[in-house]
């Protein structure tokens, strides 16, 4: 089972607190729902994020992989600074492997490990990046923070609710394969 996990989280998010109100046509005075609109500014961006299979703002992430350390390892995300190269041993014990025993390759989003290792499972840890230009990602947020902020329930009676077909249109140009 591979899966990523936040280990240090955004400090900033790509929409604002003031861009957010705005978008919902708060008076900037108006601070009782301030929490809770960056609460979910930081989940509308979640979900653009996995949707587009990438990250939009710098976070420090552990991608965990069940099974040895293979040669050559793909990383799952572009824009990926690694931090270090972990495994759990056969005796249950965590072990750094140093890293001049392996080399990434940022073009081929690779990571070429030079050293045989005995490990039950591995971890990549990294800092993300974001993509220099966000205009369809901001413009994403702020609809499904809207939807997010005006409805505040998955469920509406009397009410038919649909995806926005705005939010993929905008996210579209950044999504990435999801073959990993």
């Amino acid at each position: 089972m591979n899966r990523t996990v936040v280990i240090t989280p955004a400090a900033a998010e790509p929409v604002t607190l003031a861009q957010a109100k705005e978008q919902l046509r708060i008076e900037s005075g108006f601070t009782d729902d301030d929490d809770y609109i960056l609460s979910l500014v930081s989940a509308a961006r979640d979900r653009c994020e996995s949707y587009c299979n990438q990250f939009f703002t710098v976070q420090g992430i552990a991608y965990l992989y069940d099974g040895p350390v293979p040669t050559i390892i793909e990383l799952p995300y572009p824009n990926l600074t690694v931090t270090a190269l972990k495994y759990t041993d056969t005796s249950n014990a965590d072990q750094t492997i140093d890293p001049s025993d392996y080399v990434v390759n940022e073009l081929n989003q690779t990571i070429l490990v030079n050293t045989a290792v005995s490990a039950v499972s591995y971890r990549i840890e990294a800092t993300t990046a974001a993509p220099a230009a966000l205009d369809g990602v901001e413009h994403a947020i702020k609809l499904i923070l809207t939807d997010l902020y005006e409805f505040r329930t998955e469920t509406a009676v009397g009410v038919s609710l649909n995806e926005n077909p705005a939010v993929k249109a905008l996210l579209y140009p950044y999504r990435l394969e999801l073959s990993i």
